[in-house]
């Protein structure tokens, strides 16, 4: 995997931690299981691009800066 790929996906699951989130309350907040928050921070899966814009919303950050 593209080691700018495993940089970005590292900055979903910092924010997640700086926001106080777990995986299982991040999958809660847009609608998915505590796997698929893990698959999308391990780089196994990309979000759908609604799935991304909650995560952005939840998270309070940018596409750019988390995916």
């Amino acid at each position: 995997m593209p080691e700018k790929l495993i940089e970005k996906r590292g900055n979903l699951r910092n924010k997640r931690l700086q926001q106080g989130l777990t995986q299982s309350m991040l999958g809660n907040a847009v609608g998915v299981s505590t796997e698929h928050i893990k698959s999308l921070e391990y780089g196994r899966v990309n979000p759908s691009f609604k799935l991304m814009l909650k995560i952005c919303e939840v998270l309070k950050g940018k596409p750019d800066e988390l995916f």
